[in-house]
Parts: structure tokens; sequence; C-alpha cells
């Protein structure tokens, strides 16, 4: 992982607090994926949440295996947490990133657990056959949020 952002704050995980205290939100640059984050930074502020913002790189994608031996490999997740800093400039809410390798549906449900967030949001996928957003609506013991 690759924490970049601002640090969180203890979330103070407590049993039938009001509101969120902290808020996963799996981001990928695409416009789903940037509704997702608009719309949890709004959750956040309004109910002072801290925002954990994930991108996971799937093991099995194109890209991996073109650059596969490539003396230089593109950083996709750098790229992205420096377009983050610039569009959540000002925003008064805590935020992290992260950059995780892996089925996305389960690095954020363990990411989730594992910080003991409240919600994951997500964007709504392009197809149902591959969907996170499903998968994770299945799968989530947690309120998992799909933005269109």
């Amino acid at each position: 992982m690759h924490p970049q952002g601002e640090p969180l704050a203890d979330s103070g995980f407590e049993i039938g607090k009001d509101g969120a205290g902290l808020i996963v939100v799996g981001y990928d640059g695409t416009g789903p994926s940037r509704n997702a984050l608009a719309y949890a930074a709004g959750l956040a502020r309004r109910d002072h949440a801290g925002l954990l913002i994930a991108f996971v790189e799937s093991l099995t994608s194109a890209t991996l295996w073109f650059y596969a031996g490539a003396p230089f490999v593109p950083d996709p997740a750098g790229d992205l947490a420096e377009d983050l800093r610039e569009e959540l400039r000002g925003l008064a809410v805590p935020w992290q990133f992260v950059a995780m390798r892996g089925d996305a549906i389960r690095a954020l449900e363990s990411l989730a657990d594992a910080s003991m967030a409240d919600a994951i949001v997500v964007g709504r996928s392009r197809s149902m056959w591959h969907s996170v957003a499903v998968g994770l609506a299945r799968r989530s013991r947690r309120t998992v949020l799909i933005v269109p």
C-alpha cells in the first residue's frame, strides 16, 4: 500500500454512532469513480468523517501483462494520487489514498474491515458480469453505495 494525502484522525469507532466515521471509496479515475468520490466527499463533510480512497489494480489486468519484463512500468496509482491532490485541494475532509493489487471486491472489503469503515462507495460498473459494485453489494457486511 502507498499512503498519500492527509493523515486520518482516529475514526473513533463506536457502535450506534450517528453517521459515518470513515468511508472507503473505490477510485480508478473513470467518470463513475469520480462521481463516487464526489458523493462520498459530500457524505464525509456532512458527517465529519474521513475518506479512505483506494485504487485497486487487478493482477490479471492487460496493462500488468503488457508491461511484464519492461524496463519502465508506468505507475497509474502515482498519477491518480497526484490528480487527487489537485481535485481534493481545499476539501475540509481528512483523506488518505492507498494503492493495492488484487481482486477489487476482496481488496475493498478487506480494507474496509481493517479500517473499520462504515461504508464503501463505488461507481457503477459498465458490465453487469464483472461488476465490482454488484459483487460488493452481495458480499459486503457493511453499507455499499453505488453511484451512477
